[in-house]
């Protein structure tokens, strides 16, 4: 980047916090000018009149996906620097924007700090993930390195604890004998360091390998 200062586009649907953020960043020397919208339709006015070197979005808008705003930046500046601020920590709202074309991701529960230190690192052509965001992933990864690991008759004994089965149903209903699925049951308990079949199948919910509310 030259030592030109640069231009950013601020989008965000809460008053205060766009307000806010406008002002902290207007005051970072490597700034010019700071344009704010409030939603998808006055973001994407903007984006039709000039390019921004850097564009700060929520993920979630009241008239707009901000997976979609994304997008249609993308389309038109396909070099375009992209930082999403987002309040949301649902696992798949982080996952996808790990998948999608960006330069960076702050949530809103960091500091200022770090706000101003992933606008400066995108800025000079870096990326940046805020501690938080890098944490949740760094889990999720784990998480599914450990789905791997069960093999498909591990899932299916799972899937038939969480139903509420016992090992003589079980070995039934998968006709085997009730010492291969006791031997199954200790592998997904040592797999999952799991205490007890309660313990085993709210440890396989929260890491999804079995749905909330299983039947």
């Amino acid at each position: 980047m030259t030592s030109a200062k640069a231009n950013i586009l601020l989008v965000d649907d809460h008053t205060l916090i766009l307000q806010g953020i406008r002002h902290v960043i207007t005051q970072m020397p490597e700034i010019d000018k700071v344009y704010t919208a409030s939603s998808g339709a006055e973001a994407l006015l903007l984006i039709r009149t000039q390019p921004f070197d850097l564009y700060v979005l929520d993920v979630e808008l009241p008239d707009a996906n901000g997976f979609d705003l994304i997008g249609q930046i993308r389309q038109k500046y396909p070099e375009a620097r992209i930082l999403i601020n987002t309040m949301h920590e649902e696992i798949w709202i982080l996952k996808r924007l790990s998948q999608t074309p960006i330069s960076g991701a702050i949530l809103k529960s960091a500091d200022i700090h770090e706000l101003t230190l992933a606008i400066q690192t995108i800025l000079k052509g870096g990326q940046y993930l805020c501690k938080r965001f890098r944490t949740i992933l760094n889990r999720l990864h784990t998480d599914e390195q450990l789905k791997e690991q069960l093999t498909l008759r591990e899932m299916e004994v799972l899937q038939a604890i969480a139903k509420g089965y016992n090992t003589r149903e079980i070995a039934n209903l998968l006709h085997v004998s009730g010492n291969t699925i006791e031997s199954h049951r200790k592998s997904l308990m040592s797999k999952l360091e799991a205490k007890n079949a309660v313990d085993l199948v709210l440890k396989a919910i929260h890491l999804g390998i079995i749905p909330l509310g299983h039947k």
